[in-house]
């Protein structure tokens, strides 16, 4: 099947996109190293790599909301016109579109509710005028390949239909769009309705727009891509014809070179037997469905680290959720210490003694309130005596808790959000731990944080389990689970596939296992 650019691209025009010498660094780490990257007229351009590459970084330094470091002097241009970096609004007048997995749409509010969502509506004498906002709406949509009334609900549409909308609001912006960024417009569909997206992305380049199609299922690329550039560690290792690399070939530069791994580079690991020693399972999944988990089953015991590894849409990042009641439970048991567990949400989990540290910094504290705040709320009962609140004894417990966890700055009234993302994660660690857990399951615990505090947060999660406590981490950062896991579970379109333990548990095979399913003639 032809690429959805058809070899399109004019070298005798500009560029749609030129980024140059592109870097940037987060708390002394660089997640981006002078990147050079282009875009022709026209064309669907693949941008690949595993988590963490640097994609997500990239994407946002040109939608405006990053600035990129300034050495080396960074430069992108849209059409041969210099783009304005570090300022969303330039970046929409210079035509550059973003579709994230995260539409930002309303369900509740209709289809050409969603299109004029933040602008002025057309009137006459202070009334919307509804035939025309209907007819554009229309046109929009029809431009988009979505033939939906503008009055139907959002919550109505499929999948598809939804990007479609997110697309015709893009275009219904006063600038032209020149460039569409794609970030994984297919982990969240059915395999039915992906070609419906590429008929979608086909009418864009058809319409003269570019697109940068993110992925990481490279199984669609010759479908959709006319040229491949991969990211690895924040630099670009390759960039060519789709037509002219192999699925091996982009596997191999995504994954990096194999090394061979010594003993002394590793942390050693108690032999998978001797986990046969330690007490029932903590944490079982029974068949569980719910969220973009499908049919799971895995145990955690007492005293070990299990981790558990997937591209997007596997399903890795909606364990917590299921756990946490914020993805709904449709099917199977979820057991503590051999007990379903009834009603997954915050409360129970308390009473049963799990710590879930959800991926969503909202939803781990509070940053509005103080560290001494954060700390102790979710655990108060025996700080009351007679109805009181005993403070001073409060205060000797958090200044204990800072020490411990060697929480910086040694402020306890000080807001969380004046923390660094190390210290405040290390606070979220604390504040479960201090309920004395026998489960603790968390969802990218170190993301955004520094190497110094991600080795101190990793040092007390063997702490815990080194105490007895059943640890689950849900990650994306390979080196990570590669360092702290005595197991790893391999997660691939919602289901666990396979068990990494021993030799096999390093974070290339980590990474080849979470690409099996990619066909080989890709």
């Amino acid at each position: 099947m032809a690429s959805a650019g058809g070899g399109r691209h004019d070298p005798a025009q500009p560029e749609a996109l030129t980024v140059r010498s592109l870097s940037k660094t987060f708390v002394g780490q660089r997640a981006l190293d002078a990147v050079d990257f282009d875009v022709g007229t026209a064309e669907v351009h693949a941008l690949v790599g595993h988590n963490g590459s640097g994609k997500s970084t990239m994407i946002k330094i040109l939608a405006g909301y990053h600035r990129p470091d300034e050495d080396p002097e960074p430069s992108v241009a849209v059409s041969g016109t210099a783009l304005r970096l570090g300022d969303p609004d330039a970046s929409r007048a210079a035509g550059l579109r973003f579709i994230h997995q995260e539409l930002g749409l309303v369900d509740k509010l209709s289809v050409l509710e969603n299109l004029r969502l933040g602008t002025t509506w057309r009137t006459r004498r202070g009334r919307i005028l509804w035939g025309e906002e209907k007819q554009a709406a229309r046109e929009l949509l029809e431009h988009a390949g979505l033939r939906a009334h503008p009055d139907t609900l959002v919550e109505r549409l499929s999948a598809v239909q939804r990007t479609q909308v997110a697309v015709a609001r893009a275009l219904a912006e006063e600038s032209a769009a020149r460039v569409m960024f794609f970030d994984e417009p297919t982990a969240m569909l059915p395999s039915s309705e992906v070609d419906r997206l590429f008929d979608l992305i086909r009418a864009m380049v058809g319409l003269g727009v570019s697109v940068v199609y993110v992925s990481h299922r490279l199984e669609e690329l010759p479908r959709i891509a006319d040229r491949v550039t991969v990211l690895r560690n924040g630099r670009v290792v390759v960039s060519g014809r789709q037509a002219d690399l192999t699925r091996d070939q982009l596997v191999e530069q995504i994954i990096g070179e194999r090394r061979a791994h010594t003993g002394s580079e590793r942390r050693a690991r108690r032999p998978a037997q001797a986990a046969a020693d330690t007490p029932a399972d903590r944490l079982r999944f029974e068949r569980v469905t719910g969220g973009e988990v499908v049919d799971a089953s895995f145990a955690v015991r007492a005293g070990e680290v299990v981790g558990a590894a997937g591209l997007v849409g596997s399903g890795v990042n909606d364990i917590s959720k299921v756990l946490f009641g914020t993805a709904e439970l449709y099917s199977g048991r979820v057991l503590i210490d051999g007990k379903p567990l009834d009603q997954p949400d915050p409360h129970e989990l308390l009473k049963r003694r799990v710590a879930v540290l959800p991926s969503s910094r909202a939803l781990r504290s509070v940053a509005g309130l103080t560290v001494r705040e954060n700390l102790t709320l979710s655990r108060l009962e025996p700080l009351w005596h007679r109805g009181r609140l005993q403070l001073q004894r409060e205060r000797q417990e958090v200044a204990e808790l800072t020490e411990r966890f060697n929480i910086l700055p040694r402020q306890p009234e000080r807001l969380l959000a004046q923390l660094s993302g190390g210290n405040q994660q290390k606070v979220s660690v604390a504040r479960w731990l201090r309920t004395e857990p026998i489960v603790m399951v968390l969802d990218e615990p170190t993301q955004g944080v520094d190497v110094g505090g991600k080795q101190e947060i990793l040092e007390l999660l063997r702490e815990a389990a080194r105490d007895g406590v059943a640890v689950l981490i849900c990650s994306s950062d390979l080196e990570e689970l590669e360092a702290v896991c005595d197991r790893v579970l391999i997660m691939r379109k919602g289901t666990i596939r396979k068990q990494l333990t021993g030799a096999e548990l390093n974070r290339e095979t980590i990474a080849e296992e979470c690409y099996v399913d990619v066909p080989a003639n890709v």
